[in-house]
């Protein structure tokens, strides 16, 4: 978001749409389509057998794609084999505040997608977890649920740690018992990442 304010800055009035390419009653001036590079495409199957929403044709709607994670060849080539002109960019998460919470014993939850990448990167950046606990994505979570994850830190003397996300779905009673990781998203070829969406 930060990368499509700079680019649009000079008064050009832009709306950004989450989840809206499915939507044909909205017309669009540009596309994108995220992908996990852990994750890609899971079973290849749609929605309820599988994560996608659309079969991977549907990328010949779609003017970028973004990957999250390393560069991969294969599925770049299977992107191109569906639209030759279609660009991809690379992003990473790097944390922000990660030093806090090291020398600390860690319970970490989240309800989002895949939780298990939330987890990755806190074991790469080599936070002594002791236990993962994973919610359903967009999660809405109970005081019964929040009063059990505050009695397991009890019991293994951690501290309670999550993604911004889950942490602003949190009642305010209960945030100051709980940190989260702050992320910063960063884009390979930003300038280039910005120079197409001016166009």
């Amino acid at each position: 978001i930060n990368a499509v304010q700079q680019a649009t800055k000079n008064n050009v009035n832009v709306a950004i749409l989450d989840d809206g390419f499915q939507d044909f009653s909205i017309k669009k001036s540009l596309s994108f389509i995220c992908f996990n590079e852990k994750q890609w495409i899971g079973n290849g199957l749609i929605i309820p057998s599988g994560p996608l929403r659309e079969n991977l044709s549907a990328l010949k709607r779609v003017d970028c794609v973004v990957i999250n994670g390393k560069k991969n060849k294969d599925i770049e080539n299977k992107i191109f084999s569906e639209n030759k002109e279609i660009k991809i960019f690379y992003v990473n998460y790097k944390p922000q505040n990660i030093n806090e919470f090291q020398n600390k014993k860690v319970t970490a939850f989240a309800g989002i997608g895949n939780p298990e990448n939330f987890f990755d990167l806190l074991k790469y950046n080599k936070l002594n977890i002791v236990e993962t606990i994973k919610f359903p994505d967009h999660h809405k979570y109970s005081e019964k649920e929040l009063e059990n994850l505050l009695s397991k830190i009890k019991e293994n003397n951690s501290i309670l740690l999550t993604t911004e996300k889950d942490y602003l779905r949190i009642s305010e009673s209960y945030r100051k018992n709980i940190k989260f990781l702050k992320i910063k998203v960063e884009i390979e070829n930003k300038s280039q990442f910005i120079e197409e969406i001016k166009k």
